[in-house]
C-alpha cells in the first residue's frame, strides 16, 4: 500500500481523536480544559516528528469545528410558547402506553415536536392504534419548553432533545384529519418495524415479549422492569440491546445462507450493502447498530475494491463519518459505551492472542470490555458491579448463540402450525430460567456506588487503565501490573471514602412534585437522613388506561441523587404522617436502598398504606421508632428534637411529626402537614422555640402557617415543597402574602426545583437547582 495513503497503521485513530476533541471545544464555549488538551494533542505530533499527521489533525480539527457550528446554526426554533395548531406528520411510530399516546411529528415548517396526547375512551385508543409513521393529522395543544432539570446530577431532558433537534413539547388536547401520505421507502421501513413489534407483541408471553422485541428491533418498551433493573444491576443490560455482536452473527449467517443456496462471494457482499442500511432503520437505529453495521459495509465495500485496511482504521473511519453526520452523537452514552468498548477490544488484539483456551479468551474479552467502560458507567451511572465479569461470561455466549437465533426462528415460524409456537414455548421457558437466575443474583450486594466522580478521578483511572493495558501487552507478565492495579484499587477506595472526609454538610428539599421529601447529610459521615419520601398521587382507572410502567419517584429522582452523591444507606427515615403524597414509595424505597431506622409519630399507623410498611419493615428488620412531643434522637453529634405531636386528634396533619434542629448554624424546623391547631400546640408548649428556616406546612395551604405561628418563631427563609401547576394552587396567596410581608425569603420547588443548602461549620449557601436554564 502507498505510505502516503491515508488508511495506514492506525492513523484514522488519531484523526478521529482530533474529531473528538474539536466538538468538545466547539460544544463547551471553548473550555480552557478542552483548549488546552487539544494543544497538547498537536504538540505532541510535532515533538514526535510527524508532521503529516500533524496537519491531518490540524484539518481534522478545522473541519468538525465547522461541521458543529453549523449544525447548531441549523438547531433553532422558530416556534413560541403557548397555543399551536398545525398539521403534523408523524416521523416516528406512535407508541401507546395505557390512555397515554406520544411520538413525534414535523410541521410544515420542517421543525420537530416531540408530543403526548391523554386518550379519552377506549375506542379512541384503538383508532389510534392504527396510526403510523407517513399519517399527517390537524394537532390542537399547547408548546411548552422541556423541562429542565430540578434536581443536581439528574438527566437532562431539554439537552436531550436538543440534540435530536426538538425545542418544544406539545401537550396536544385535539388530534383531527389524519390521513395517510406516501412518503417512500423511510416510511414504509417504518411502519415494517411496527407491524414486526405487533406480530411479537400478539404471540409472545409477557416473560418473552420484551426480550424478542429488544433483540430483533432494538426495542425495550415492553420489558418487564423488575427484570431490566437486574440487568442493568448486574451490568449485563447491553445484552438487551441490539450489539456488535448480535450484528456480526445475523450478518454472518445471512452471508453463510447466501453463499451455500449458490450465490458468488462478490453477489453476497453487494446484498449485504444494501441489506444493512435497512436493517438500521428496522432496529431503530441505535449507536451500536449504527457502528456495526458502517463498519460491516466499509469491510465489504473495500474487499470488493480489493483493498486491506486494518480493523481499528475501519472502525474509526466509521466514527468519523457517524459524527460528520450528527456532532451530537458524541455524547450520548449509548455511542460512547458502543465505540470505546470497541476500541478497547480492537487495540488490545495482542493481549486476546496470549490466552488460547476459548474460556479464558471469554474472560478476556469480558474483562476488558469492563474496564473499558467503568469510566463511563461511574459518570453516567455512578456505579459498576463486582458480578459483572462473570455474569457477563455466561450470558454472553447465553443469549448470542441460544436465545438470539431463538428469537429470529421462532418469529419467522410464527405462522407455521406447531412449529412456531413449539419455538416459542422453547425461547420462553428457557428465558424465564434465566430471569430467575437473574433477579436471585441482582440480590446479592456486589454493587460499587461510587459516586459522581471529578475530572481528576476521571483522569487518572483512564490513565491507570491505560498502563495496565500497555504494561500486559508489553509483558505478558504480572508484576509490572502489580503498582497500576494497586494505585487504581486505592484510587477507588479514595472515592469510596469521599465523604467520610467531606467537610460539607446539605439539607436538600428534594422536588417531588405534590408532596415532601428532604434529605439531610452531616458532615464527616455524621449520618444521612431523608424526611418523608413523596409519592405520586394516582386516581382509580379502567384496565385500558393502565400503564404498562408506573412511575416512581423513589427510582427516578431519590436513588440516583442519593447514588450521585455516595450515600448507600440512611442511617433515619422520617415519616410525619400517613398521606401519600408524603410516604406513598416508602416500600419501593426499602427495595431501593438501605434503612437502618424508622421513625414515626404516636398514632401513625391509621390506614393501610401505613400498616404494610411497618409490616415490610419487621420483614426487612428495620428498626422502628414512636416518638412524641418532648423526645429527642441523637445521632452522633447531631439531634432531631420533636415538638409535635403532643396530644391525638381526628387529623392525620395536625398529628404530623415536626421536628426542630441546629443544621450549618441556623435552626431549622420541619413540619410535615402541620396546620394552624398544631402550630397553636407547638407556641403553647415551647413559647421561646425560633427556627431560621421554615418548611412550610401542608405545601402552603390556607390551613397552615399562621400569622401568629410565624410571628413567634420569626423565620428568615421559608421553603415550600409543591408541585408546578398544582391542582391545589399551593401555596395559597395568603400564605405568600404573609411571608413577604414579614421580609422571608421564599424558596419553592414548584418554581425554583430542588432547594439545596450547603455548609461547612456554621455557615452556609442556599442554591436552586438550576439557578439558570441552560443547555450546551
Amino acid at each position: 500500500m502507498n505510505k502516503r495513503c491515508l488508511l495506514i497503521k492506525g492513523n484514522f485513530l488519531f484523526i478521529a481523536i482530533a474529531a473528538s476533541l474539536a466538538i468538545i471545544v466547539s460544544r463547551f464555549d471553548f473550555h480552557p480544559l478542552a483548549i488546552i488538551s487539544t494543544c497538547f494533542y498537536l504538540v505532541f505530533f510535532l515533538v514526535k516528528n510527524r508532521s503529516r499527521l500533524f496537519m491531518y489533525s490540524l484539518l481534522t480539527i478545522i473541519t468538525y469545528l465547522g461541521v458543529f457550528y453549523i449544525t447548531e446554526i441549523s438547531n433553532k426554533t422558530s416556534l413560541q410558547s403557548g397555543e399551536y395548531t398545525s398539521v403534523g406528520e408523524l416521523i416516528t411510530v406512535p407508541m401507546i402506553d395505557g390512555n397515554f399516546l406520544t411520538g413525534t411529528i414535523q410541521n410544515p415548517q420542517g421543525e420537530k415536536l416531540v408530543f403526548s396526547y391523554i386518550l379519552k375512551t377506549q375506542n379512541e385508543k384503538h383508532l389510534y392504534e392504527k396510526l403510523e409513521s407517513g399519517n399527517s393529522c390537524t394537532f390542537k395543544g399547547e408548546l411548552q419548553s422541556p423541562k429542565r432539570p430540578t434536581m443536581p446530577n439528574a438527566f437532562h431532558y431539554k439537552q436531550y432533545l436538543y440534540d435530536q433537534h426538538i425545542h418544544w413539547k406539545y401537550q396536544v388536547k385535539e388530534i383531527e384529519n389524519c390521513y395517510y401520505i406516501n412518503r417512500g421507502v423511510m416510511n414504509m421501513l417504518v411502519n415494517l418495524r411496527k407491524s414486526g413489534l405487533s406480530l411479537i407483541e400478539k404471540n409472545f408471553s409477557k416473560t418473552s415479549v420484551g426480550i424478542v422485541q429488544a433483540l430483533i428491533f432494538g426495542e425495550r418498551h415492553l420489558l418487564q422492569e423488575d427484570i431490566e433493573k437486574a440487568y442493568q444491576e448486574l451490568g449485563i443490560v447491553h445484552l438487551l440491546a441490539i450489539s456488535g455482536l448480535h450484528v456480526g452473527l445475523l450478518v454472518g449467517g445471512i452471508y453463510f445462507l447466501l453463499i451455500f443456496f449458490g450465490l458468488t462471494h462478490e453477489r453476497s457482499k453487494v446484498i449485504m450493502i444494501i441489506f444493512l442500511p435497512i436493517y438500521m432503520v428496522l432496529t431503530g437505529g441505535a449507536p451500536s447498530v449504527l457502528r456495526a453495521s458502517m463498519m460491516v459495509i466499509i469491510y465489504f465495500v473495500l474487499q470488493l475494491l480489493k483493498r486491506k485496511i486494518p480493523p481499528l482504521d475501519v472502525i474509526s473511519f466509521t466514527y468519523l463519518c457517524l459524527l460528520f453526520f450528527n456532532p451530537y452523537y458524541l455524547f450520548q452514552i449509548g455511542f460512547q459505551l458502543s465505540f470505546v468498548v470497541s476500541f478497547g477490544l480492537l487495540l488490545s488484539s495482542k493481549i486476546l492472542q496470549y490466552f488460547t483456551s476459548w474460556t479464558f479468551k471469554l474472560a478476556a474479552v469480558s474483562l476488558i470490555a469492563q474496564l473499558c467502560a467503568i469510566p463511563l458507567l461511574i459518570s453516567n451511572f455512578y456505579e459498576f458491579s463486582l458480578i459483572s465479569l462473570p455474569m457477563n461470561m455466561i450470558f454472553v455466549p447465553f443469549y448470542s448463540f441460544i436465545i438470539l437465533p431463538l428469537a429470529i426462528v421462532s418469529t419467522l415460524t410464527l405462522s407455521i402450525p406447531f412449529i412456531g409456537p413449539l419455538f416459542v414455548y422453547l425461547i420462553t421457558s428457557l428465558l424465564e430460567l434465566s430471569h430467575q437466575l437473574v433477579l436471585f443474583t441482582s440480590t446479592i450486594p456486589l454493587t460499587i456506588t461510587t459516586g459522581k466522580p471529578s475530572l481528576i478521578f476521571l483522569f487518572f483511572c483512564i490513565v491507570l487503565l491505560l498502563l495496565i493495558f500497555i504494561r500486559y501487552e508489553k509483558t505478558k507478565n504480572g508484576k509490572p501490573l502489580i503498582l497500576p492495579t494497586m494505585l487504581l484499587l486505592f484510587l477507588f477506595v479514595c472515592q469510596a471514602l469521599a465523604q467520610k472526609i467531606n467537610p460539607v454538610g446539605q439539607v436538600l428539599t428534594v422536588d417531588v412534585g405534590q408532596g415532601d421529601s428532604i434529605f439531610i447529610q452531616q458532615p464527616f459521615n455524621g449520618g444521612t437522613f431523608l424526611i418523608d419520601t413523596g409519592g405520586k398521587v394516582s386516581f382509580p382507572k379502567e384496565e385500558w388506561e393502565k400503564s404498562n410502567r408506573s412511575y416512581s419517584i423513589a427510582k427516578s429522582v431519590t436513588v440516583p441523587y442519593l447514588k450521585s452523591i455516595g450515600v448507600t444507606k440512611l442511617n433515619g427515615l422520617f415519616l410525619t404522617h400517613g398521606d401519600f403524597d408524603h410516604i406513598g414509595e416508602v416500600l419501593t424505597l426499602m427495595e431501593e436502598i438501605r434503612i437502618d431506622q424508622i421513625i414515626i409519630p404516636v398514632g401513625f399507623d391509621r390506614g393501610e398504606l401505613e400498616e404494610n410498611i411497618i409490616k415490610k419493615a419487621f420483614e426487612k428488620g428495620i428498626n422502628i421508632k414512636k416518638v412524641k412531643s418532648g423526645d429527642q434522637l441523637n445521632y452522633k453529634d447531631f439531634s432531631f428534637h420533636v415538638v409535635s405531636p403532643k396530644t391525638l386528634t381526628e387529623s392525620k396533619n395536625n398529628d404530623s411529626l415536626v421536628l426542630w434542629a441546629k443544621i450549618g448554624g441556623l435552626r431549622w424546623m420541619f413540619t410535615g402537614d402541620a396546620e394552624i391547631n398544631s402550630e397553636e400546640q407547638i407556641i403553647k408548649s415551647y413559647p421561646a422555640l425560633k427556627a431560621d428556616v421554615l418548611k412550610v406546612g401542608h405545601h402552603g395551604s390556607k390551613g397552615s402557617t399562621s400569622e401568629k405561628f410565624l410571628d413567634a418563631i420569626d423565620p428568615s427563609y421559608a421553603i415550600v415543597s409543591a408541585g408546578y401547576n398544582n391542582r391545589y394552587q399551593h401555596p395559597h396567596k395568603e400564605v405568600v402574602e404573609k411571608l413577604l410581608s414579614r421580609n422571608i425569603n421564599i424558596l419553592r420547588t414548584d418554581l425554583d426545583g430542588a432547594v439545596l443548602f450547603r455548609y461547612n461549620g456554621n455557615s452556609g449557601t442556599f442554591l436552586t437547582h438550576p439557578p439558570y436554564d441552560e443547555v450546551k
